[in-house]
């Protein structure tokens, strides 16, 4: 009887211990980083042969519905990281024609304009890794990125920036981001791809290969 006890009470402590390990795991999965990519994209009505160093919120005539090019990028590492995706959009919507699409972003910067989002980013406190993904206007972020880094506070997280540009790749986003975010751990391997090469075939795979690069192991 009293090796039925012993036996009984080792299995006891096999058990908790096998529970404890569970409930660790549990919680650990539970305390996983989470990713979340917001993108600014804008696409635009504009002749096939158009080309300016300017903006780089293009249409990617290539997919139905229409998509910008910022956004193509943002869903192909959405796919990647199996991150949440959030689209920025301004309460006050731009034209979709080039030309006085041109007009409005150079008249925003002239005024240093902070357009208002019209919708609420998501709580970032749920979030470890963000990816920002935004078009080059005139040489700089559209003056909406400016309202996001300097509403909201990123500080803590690992910040990843990837843009879509005419000419001017990443311009001067880079430091900006740091004069705004300091607290933010910013990755300077930014991802910047010319909207003119943004429908190349290998673009999936670079894409796909500076994610592995650049997305944090936690």
């Amino acid at each position: 009887m009293r090796m039925i006890k012993i036996l009984s009470g080792f299995l006891a402590m096999i058990v908790m211990g096998f529970m404890g390990q569970t409930a660790f795991a549990s919680d650990n999965s539970s305390a996983q980083s989470r990713t979340l990519i917001i993108y600014f994209s804008q696409p635009e009505e504009m002749k096939a042969d158009a080309v300016d160093g300017f903006s780089g919120a293009s249409v990617l005539q290539k997919n139905t519905p229409e998509t910008g090019s910022t956004q193509f990028l943002a869903q192909m590492i959405q796919k990647q990281t199996q991150g949440d995706l959030f689209r920025i959009e301004t309460a006050t919507p731009y034209p979709r024609q080039h030309d006085a699409l041109l007009r409005v972003a150079e008249k925003e910067q002239q005024t240093n304009a902070r357009p208002s989002l019209k919708t609420p980013l998501p709580d970032l406190s749920n979030y470890d890794t963000i990816y920002v993904g935004y078009p080059i206007w005139w040489y700089t972020m559209p003056m909406v990125i400016y309202s996001l880094f300097e509403q909201n506070d990123f500080a803590g997280k690992t910040v990843i920036p990837f843009t879509t540009h005419g000419g001017s790749r990443l311009a001067d986003s880079l430091q900006e981001i740091s004069r705004m975010q300091p607290k933010a751990e910013l990755i300077t391997r930014a991802l910047s791809i010319s909207r003119n090469d943004i429908s190349d075939p290998d673009v999936p795979t670079q894409v796909e290969q500076w994610v592995k690069q650049v997305q944090p192991q936690r």
